[in-house]
């Protein structure tokens, strides 16, 4: 089974990844930007900042997540359900904060160049009505003991034949 962690960044999501692999040693846990440095190295290009990478990025990481299956997979990262309604079908959850916790984790990594743009993002992925694990105030050990839980009892969210939220690229 797949389990989807979906975030915006600043939500913690890289924070609990080793996290996760401690508690879960049974499961592959698995950040999507995991191989963007070397993939960028092949592709010439940096690919966060070179959108004709992103498409061939994500076949590599399908491929990836492909050979891991059938082994139990947690996948991190920034793609919606609807991004993703050709992958196989899994459960979904959404890592979130408050915008003014998410303003002060991304100012403090030195990201704050497009922090309107994530906040925007953030707001989108609430609207698609996922289940939430609030990260506002909780310590990285809390985020991943939370997601644990929830991805140990976790039912499909969304199947392949489902219609799923489209976001809006406003």
């Amino acid at each position: 089974m797949i389990n989807y962690v979906l975030g915006a960044p600043g939500s913690g999501k890289s924070l609990i990844i080793p996290r996760l692999r401690r508690l879960m040693p049974d499961r592959v846990v698995l950040d999507w930007d995991a191989l963007m440095e070397p993939a960028g190295d092949l592709a010439g290009a940096p690919i966060p900042q070179t959108p004709r990478t992103w498409e061939p990025y994500g076949r590599l990481v399908r491929t990836v997540v492909d050979a891991i299956l059938p082994v139990d997979l947690v996948l991190l990262g920034v793609c919606t359900p609807a991004e993703l309604a050709d992958w196989p079908t899994g459960s979904w959850l959404l890592l979130d904060c408050s915008d003014e916790v998410r303003r002060q984790r991304l100012t403090a990594r030195n990201e704050p160049d497009d922090i309107d743009d994530v906040l925007r993002d953030a707001a989108n992925y609430r609207a698609l009505g996922l289940p939430v694990v609030d990260t506002t105030y909780l310590s990285p050990d809390e985020v991943a003991t939370s997601v644990v839980d929830r991805t140990s009892r976790a039912a499909p969210t969304f199947r392949r034949d489902q219609q799923v939220p489209k976001i809006s690229s406003s």
